[in-house]
């Protein structure tokens, strides 16, 4: 996963007089490879109820992807992130609309995030019990995808390669580790320019998973 590092790129405008927040600065930092960081700051705020992230692909129709509590009453400066996890290969638009409790708004000045790298899947959970020995996992899909996979040992030598064409939605794999003995892996899945590692463990004890068994007296 790629460093976070923000660079300010422009500075927000008010475009309705009738919102009470001053806008410092909109800065996006670089991508990770999972979607797109963005930030910004507030001097101060009157009555200030929320901030609604919308984004548009081609820079003309704009669409609510998340909101952001703001502070209400303030003249400190407050810093807001926003983590856009659906954020696909290619050029965002990006622009936020302050909304007061009154419903009065105003729009932030439109900035342009340029991912490099598709976020077709991503790991949503992962049952790694120790005392097992399958390890399960579910890949949340937005793209129909090939994804290959891959078993290595820590010294990084390959231990199981498959390929899985995963469906779009919720796909749950399970994981064999029988013929494993005990200490920790690593997973990859990979799927063209995009790839996901996690550390996978197995403490398996036959004697800690035997069943009781009643003696006749």
């Amino acid at each position: 996963m790629k460093k976070l590092s923000f660079t300010i790129l422009a500075l927000l405008i008010i475009i309705t007089a009738k919102a009470d927040c001053v806008f410092n600065s909109f800065a996006v930092g670089e991508e990770f490879s999972i979607g797109n960081m963005l930030m910004w700051t507030t001097s101060e705020e009157i009555d200030n109820q929320q901030f609604i992230v919308e984004r548009s692909i081609d820079g003309i129709e704009y669409e609510a992807i998340g909101e952001v509590d703001g502070s209400g009453n303030s003249d400190e400066e407050k810093t807001y992130r926003f983590f856009d996890l659906d954020a696909r290969k290619g050029i965002a638009y990006y622009r936020i609309k302050q909304v007061d409790f009154d419903e009065d708004f105003s729009y932030s000045k439109i900035v342009e995030v340029n991912k490099s790298t598709n976020n077709n899947f991503m790991i949503s959970s992962i049952n790694n019990d120790l005392n097992s020995e399958f390890v399960e996992l579910v890949l949340d899909v937005v793209v129909e995808t090939e994804i290959t996979y891959s078993i290595k040992d820590m010294r990084g030598d390959v231990l199981e390669e498959n390929k899985i064409t995963a469906a779009i939605g919720l796909n749950n794999l399970t994981f064999d580790l029988a013929s494993y003995p005990n200490g920790a892996y690593r997973l990859h899945l990979e799927g063209e320019d995009e790839e996901e590692r996690i550390t996978i463990k197995k403490s398996f004890s036959v004697e800690e998973t035997k069943l009781p068994v009643a003696n006749k007296e």
